[in-house]
């Protein structure tokens, strides 16, 4: 059989656009980032500081506060990982699960085999350029695109999505060259009535 050819005729079939990301279980973030959301904080803290006091406006100039505020959350930006997904479907309503598919050579499949709890965010047209940056491997900018929330398990849910559910891992499947990965729905919500992003012919449509 032909792959290319398969490849392109599946391609066929327009689908949806989401971001399964999670919040990597440890020490650090289970005690400290989600419960206190420190970044979050931190950054508050830090800017009525400046407002209010003299010397602090004096030291600010010399160390730039929003590449030290950025350099703060890239410490924490390596206790997530998530990817780019357009094989996301809903399963079952009673129980309600849902399910994507990730490459076996993935460098996320360790990630979601191993973590407990993931979120799924629907992308709307305004989020390309998020989908396109969790699409590029090795991405290290990709969590600064744009602003994101926690759910109730602590994983990231971007602002401007449709949609969410937050899921705890339910089963996982080798199937061929890919994994199927079932979670069931814990929490889920509505956040906007944008139009969708659409993957259709290997691209964004």
């Amino acid at each position: 059989m032909d792959s290319k050819k398969l490849r392109e005729t599946l391609g066929l079939f327009s689908t949806g656009v989401i971001i399964a990301c999670a919040r990597r279980k440890n020490f650090l973030a289970e005690n400290f980032f989600v419960k206190e959301n420190l970044v979050g904080k931190f950054e508050e803290f830090w800017q009525n500081f400046l407002q209010e006091n003299y010397f602090a406006q004096k030291f600010e100039s010399k160390i730039h506060t929003q590449n030290f505020l950025e350099k703060i959350k890239k410490i924490f930006a390596t206790e997530f990982f998530g990817m780019t997904i357009n094989s996301f479907t809903s399963v079952s309503l009673n129980p309600p699960l849902v399910s994507f598919c990730i490459y076996n050579d993935s460098a996320n499949l360790k990630f979601f085999k191993k973590n407990r709890y993931f979120s799924l965010n629907v992308l709307s047209q305004d989020q390309q350029a998020l989908a396109s940056a969790f699409a590029t491997p090795k991405n290290s900018k990709k969590w600064g695109v744009e602003p994101y929330f926690f759910g109730q398990k602590g994983n990231p849910i971007f602002q401007n999505s449709l949609a969410f559910f937050e899921c705890k891992k339910h089963r996982v499947i080798k199937c061929g060259d890919h994994h199927i990965i079932i979670g069931e729905v814990l929490d889920f919500g509505k956040i906007n009535d944008s139009k969708p992003l659409i993957f259709y012919r290997g691209k964004f449509a």
